[in-house]
């Protein structure tokens, strides 16, 4: 196949076979996984079964049995990459390119955690152009082989001006057939943190984003592609929604990436294009496009687990080999890249630190066990009224002591690594107040974000989680009145407007107003971060862990402290941890 190309001013004059097939195979949000984990998927008798999936050497075996079935295919590589883990952590990603760039990716979209390093490793990994003209304080960064693209961002020159961070469109030329993409980044960067986005404007209008699909497809077909595709980091909601309001006939199919969706089967939207997301790293999906007489007549979509029943490529196992081993074993002594205080790796990553009796997973959108069990050491080590911490989607799925996981009874271990899953990210827990009306205000907010019927209100992961509080709620009422009552666990008390709680949460170093802010969320009073007695340092998510689990205030039960009225359908009961459409 020939490399990617700026669309042609005029369409290719050889008219491809009848039947050409062409292969896209489709890998969404690796978050950094390198190796195996633990997922929880619904077997053929809908039974719920803790599997090791995933892996990069699986993945790059299927991906060449794939391209050995269908030489005609492209592979995509869409949402968070390089983020997600301790080795990403710690080397600001630099650690996931090398085995990442031997799947032989043909193109790409970042996500939004490809941000999270700040805006100056984002453009030196991603356009080294808009660079500042300064060398990068944490070091070399370096960048994937394969082409990203991102037409819904633009970067501000030093000199004035602006230009694209990444181009919008790309084509390739395969057996005769030109297939376009339209590349879309995420859009909620500026939420995650204004200083994550300096420089760099997002386009955030639903009207907007219309324009640039439509615009793009007919610039690409009128270059004369036959299939024309979108790949999205704005997540299968908003992908969902924009496809019903696309042109009729424009795109093919929106690859989708951001909301860890696995879809076994295409959706299709008013305008005739089909959504789909992969999933994770756990899984591989892959469309094959019948072409005849110059346009798509048939697609056919499949979505297959990453499972141990795929052996691991010999280059792409040792190449991760290497990027962990640095990580494993005695004398280990990192610091993270950016310089903040506490953040040092001290120990081999596949150190025990404890066991678990409950599974500890992100996997429930309103409530789930690993949050809970997170808030409740916090709100213990703090002494405080309530905890809160952020609705992140990823994870690494811990399994209970005495549980089957694969096929065997496991024993509950947690392993260093595993902690660093739910928390790639240098965070400090601090301690502040709240008042009822602001507190309010914050879960209805977190609540439109996650449930909202209006996709473009969407933003962010899940539903934070809490711990001393008891919530009454209807998922389905209207933005701003989805809050049915609220009280506080310990006493029953309802919880008024002016009351003044105590609440421990987490601040983050790019955080600017520090003293008001808890989880991102702003409005709180007198917030700091707290001391690790251990080290008299600032006591870091995964330090709390740790001190839950020797302490045994990390929770062995399971508990459910919020009520949804409406009685929503979602996973496990689901086959969506997120409804598509919002909840009405």
């Amino acid at each position: 196949m020939d490399p990617p190309t700026t669309p042609p001013t005029t369409p290719p004059p050889v008219e491809p076979p009848a039947g050409t097939v062409i292969r896209l195979i489709h890998l969404n949000d690796l978050h950094a996984h390198l190796t195996p984990h633990v997922e929880q998927i619904r077997d053929a008798a809908g039974t719920l079964q803790n599997v090791t999936m995933g892996g990069l050497a699986r993945i790059a075996t299927r991906i060449n049995q794939l391209r050995a079935q269908q030489p005609n295919s492209l592979l995509m590589n869409i949402g968070d990459t390089y983020h997600g883990g301790v080795e990403a952590m710690f080397t600001i990603g630099n650690a996931i390119i090398a085995p990442v760039d031997a799947l032989g990716i043909d193109i790409g979209v970042p996500g939004n955690w490809d941000f999270a390093f700040s805006p100056q490793v984002t453009t030196d990994r991603y356009n080294p152009s808009l660079s500042a003209p300064i060398p990068n304080p944490v070091g070399t960064v370096l960048g994937p082989n394969f082409p990203n693209l991102a037409g819904n961002v633009t970067v501000d020159r030093l000199r004035g001006g602006s230009q694209p961070l990444l181009p919008a469109t790309a084509m390739f030329n395969v057996a005769g057939v030109q297939v376009g993409f339209i590349g879309i980044t995420s859009d909620i960067v500026p939420q995650m943190s204004p200083l994550l986005a300096l420089r760099m404007n997002f386009l955030t209008a639903r009207a907007d984003y219309l324009a640039l699909i439509n615009d793009n497809a007919q610039q690409l077909r009128n270059a004369g592609a036959q299939i024309v595709v979108v790949m999205s980091e704005l997540g299968i909601h908003k992908d969902l929604d924009l496809a019903n309001d696309i042109t009729p006939g424009a795109v093919d199919a929106v690859f989708s990436a951001h909301t860890h969706e696995a879809t076994f089967t295409m959706l299709t939207s008013n305008s005739g294009t089909v959504v789909v997301e992969a999933g994770n790293d756990t899984y591989l999906g892959y469309m094959d496009f019948e072409i005849a007489n110059g346009a798509v007549i048939n697609k056919n979509w499949m979505l297959e687990a990453i499972d141990d029943s795929i052996a691991q490529d010999p280059t792409v196992l040792s190449l991760v080999n290497a990027a962990r081993a640095d990580f494993l074993g005695a004398g280990i002594n990192i610091a993270l890249p950016s310089g903040f205080a506490g953040f040092m790796l001290t120990e081999s990553i596949d150190t025990i630190v404890g066991t678990t009796q409950i599974p500890l997973r992100r996997r429930q959108a309103l409530e789930n066990t690993f949050n809970n069990s997170m808030t409740d050491v916090m709100r213990q080590f703090a002494n405080t009224d309530l905890a809160m911490v952020p609705g992140f989607r990823f994870d690494s799925i811990v399994t209970a002591q005495g549980a089957i996981e694969d096929n065997m009874v496991v024993n509950g271990d947690i392993t260093l690594e595993d902690l660093y899953r739910f928390y790639p990210v240098p965070f400090y827990i601090s301690a502040g107040q709240v008042s009822g009306q602001v507190l309010t205000d914050t879960i209805e907010q977190n609540l439109n974000a996650v449930f909202s019927t209006t996709a473009f209100e969407q933003w962010g992961g899940w539903f934070n989680g809490y711990s001393g509080l008891d919530l009454v709620v209807d998922l389905a009422a209207p933005s701003g009145m989805r809050i049915q009552s609220m009280s506080l666990s310990a006493n029953g008390m309802a919880i008024n407007p002016t009351d003044m709680l105590s609440i421990a949460g987490c601040t983050r170093p790019v955080d600017q107003e520090s003293a008001t802010t808890l989880c991102s969320y702003p409005g709180f009073v007198n917030v700091a971060p707290l001391t690790n007695p251990a080290t008299g340092e600032s006591m870091t998510p995964v330090d709390m862990i740790r001190y839950g689990l020797d302490n045994g205030t990390f929770n062995t039960t399971i508990r459910n402290n919020i009520v949804d009225q409406n009685s929503t359908l979602m996973w496990p009961n689901d086959n969506v941890y997120q409804p598509l459409t919002g909840v009405q």
